[in-house]
């Protein structure tokens, strides 16, 4: 097998396995109410399938990083794709809650070991001349995993028992492990590993501490002050640790890198903000301009069909140009969506919904491209499974801080519009929620416009250093 084919055999299979971890945080969400029927539980205890997922995600992205950097990353993803499929076979037994909850957890363990080494492997199988296409393509799989999710879910429920929305991972999962186990290099001689067991417990309290408080900040944010409180605690507590650690989760002098650690937040800011048109845009097309269900869904996919095309592309253009203007642009692009959606009146539609849709999609493309690129280049080899695992955690928490604030932001203006406290749209006119998502997605135009100074600055600060070069050499 040649290289250049082996190197898009292997990008092929992250790609597909991401796809699948990420649709499996979305699917489930539109079978709540089905399983929480079959079960004879609550909707709400149902939701702990969903937030036992991405807490153990985000608790563990950084653990399986170190790993992946002392025991070879194309080792911890393999054995993350085999627990994932026992996971899922698990969870699709649906016997009662507590052993979905335990095969979710067994699939979020993979999950978690697959996510911490994806973008390590990319980045040491692709030279940087390709890079950028090649972080483009997984990008891509990406994308469609986290649009896709309750689209296939629901397709699933119409026709299948809701286990099928786990086991339906078996089948391309078995695939992937075998084609892992053809194409990855073998590990080397395996030595004990040296692990920050103490990090790992600050990050699994962590994790846990902000999920809650995210979870119920508006039906008892008493509880949710609490959360927070522990969850800003035991960060100043996991630094101290840190610091201090022989063999650190994560190593502070990374931070210390600006080139990486601009471009992460920008990362996270671009994450937040896009979840909160994730959340968002479904109340508007079903409630405001009243489509069915159908039609949103269809509506829906306007985004994920564009960045079939788009990141490509930008990939392609990351390769060719310099990424810190490719970024910018693509930062351009993502205000200018962002402002459409502050416009957004429930006119002209859905003319506007799907050009915005369509700009969020070539936006998030030519800013997340080149934004992984600089990310995974900024570090050394030694630390890509680390800086893999902290790209991965950002989307994470942009998931769940883009839903807090969002949701935060939208029902505090309905709130204040009804005159009470309110907790649904429905019922709600269309007048007070397109008055409430403006606020938001306000609010998410003022997040943009900070990472844009980030990025801005960043390049403007490379532009002088290189002028200064150019005279330094004359």
């Amino acid at each position: 097998m040649g290289p250049l084919l082996k190197r898009w055999l292997i990008l092929s299979i992250l790609g597909s396995f991401f796809f699948m971890v990420i649709i499996d945080g979305s699917i489930v969400s539109i079978a709540i109410p089905t399983i929480a029927r079959d079960l004879s539980v609550s909707t709400n205890a149902t939701t702990t399938i969903i937030g036992i997922y991405l807490i153990t995600i985000s608790a563990l992205l950084l653990f399986f990083g170190q790993l992946g950097d002392q025991l070879g990353r194309p080792f911890i993803f393999e054995i993350g794709t085999a627990l994932f499929l026992i996971g899922s076979g698990l969870a699709g037994f649906g016997i009662n809650l507590p052993f979905v909850l335990f095969g979710r957890f067994v699939q979020a363990v993979g999950a978690s070991m697959t996510m911490a080494n994806s973008y390590a492997i990319v980045t040491d199988t692709f030279p940087p001349q390709y890079l950028g296409r090649a972080l483009g393509i997984e990008a891509l799989f990406i994308s469609l995993g986290s649009l896709a999710g309750p689209g296939l879910g629901g397709l699933i429920l119409a026709f299948l028992p809701w286990g099928y929305i786990f086991w339906i991972n078996v089948p391309l999962g078995i695939i992937c492990l075998i084609a892992e186990w053809f194409i990855f290099p073998r590990p080397g001689k395996l030595s004990r590993p040296n692990v920050d067991w103490l990090g790992v417990g600050d990050l699994i309290i962590l994790a846990v501490s902000f999920f809650v408080a995210s979870s119920v900040i508006m039906t008892h944010p008493l509880w949710a002050i609490i959360g927070l409180i522990i969850f800003f605690v035991m960060i100043a507590v996991f630094v101290y640790h840190e610091r201090r650690a022989t063999r650190p989760l994560l190593n502070l002098n990374l931070l210390k890198n600006s080139a990486f650690t601009q471009n992460v937040v920008a990362a996270l800011i671009s994450f937040v903000v896009g979840y909160f048109f994730t959340l968002l845009a479904p109340i508007y097309l079903q409630i405001v301009l009243k489509y069915s269900s159908q039609v949103s869904g269809l509506l829906l996919m306007a985004s994920p069909i564009v960045a079939l095309v788009a990141n490509p592309i930008a990939g392609t253009l990351t390769d060719k140009f310099n990424k810190q203007r490719v970024m910018a642009a693509g930062l351009i692009i993502l205000l200018l969506a962002q402002i459409g959606l502050v416009l957004s009146n429930g006119h002209v539609e859905p003319i506007v919904f799907i050009g915005v849709s369509a700009l969020i999609a070539i936006g998030t493309a030519v800013f997340g491209t080149p934004n992984n690129t600089l990310i995974m280049q900024s570090v050394s080899t030694a630390d890509r499974g680390m800086a893999g695992s902290i790209n991965s955690l950002m989307r994470e928490f942009g998931l769940v801080l883009g839903t807090t604030l969002s949701t935060l932001t939208f029902y505090v203006h309905l709130s204040f519009d009804a005159g009470h406290r309110t907790t649904t749209a429905i019922g709600q006119s269309a007048a007070n929620i397109i008055a409430a998502q403006r606020t938001a997605y306000l609010f998410g135009l003022l997040l943009l416009a900070g990472a844009g100074i980030i990025v801005f600055n960043r390049a403007r600060k490379r532009t002088i250093a290189k002028n200064a070069n150019l005279a330094h050499q004359h």
